[in-house]
């Protein structure tokens, strides 16, 4: 019987390295992805509970006390769902809504950014005063819509 001692530790070998390879690989995917979720979870945390300094509130149909102005106030479920404006307007979810971005605003006769419309609608939407661009809350606020269209289409309204 032929001495396999030779093959049996190669084969240990190649196991051993294919287990690193993969345990790194892992590892590395783990750590560009822990600082993308913490983004996408402070980002949302922002979406539904940051005023932005607004003093508004509203009080939602069948609601019992008044709400403060936020994201979340009229983009419901965090924007995962059908929302209402204050004015009963309804308005569509925020799925797929970053893919949309860089578009053109007729009312504005500008080039919206996906920033830029965030801006627009902290401003107008719930009299705060929007972040800064290049500042954590803005990019987080971005990062979590940009979460919401993983799978939409790039450039949809883009003519």
């Amino acid at each position: 019987m032929p001495d396999h001692t030779w093959r049996l530790t190669l084969l240990a070998a190649a196991s051993l390295a294919l287990t690193m390879a993969h345990a790194a690989s892992t590892t590395a995917m783990t750590a560009a992805e822990g600082p993308m979720a913490a983004a996408v979870a402070r980002g949302g945390q922002l979406f539904d509970h940051a005023r932005f300094g607004s003093t508004l509130t509203w009080v939602p149909d069948m609601a019992f006390h008044a709400k403060p102005m936020t994201c979340g106030a009229c983009h419901t479920n965090g924007g995962k769902t059908i929302g209402t404006m204050p004015n009963g307007k309804q308005i569509p979810s925020l799925i797929g809504a970053a893919a949309d971005f860089p578009r053109y605003n007729a009312k504005k006769h500008a080039v919206f950014t996906l920033q830029r419309q965030l801006a627009h609608c902290i401003r107008a939407g719930i009299g705060g005063k929007a972040p800064a661009y290049d500042s954590p809350a803005m990019i987080d606020l971005e990062v979590y819509l940009i979460s919401l269209s993983k799978t939409a289409p790039i450039g949809r309204n883009v003519p």
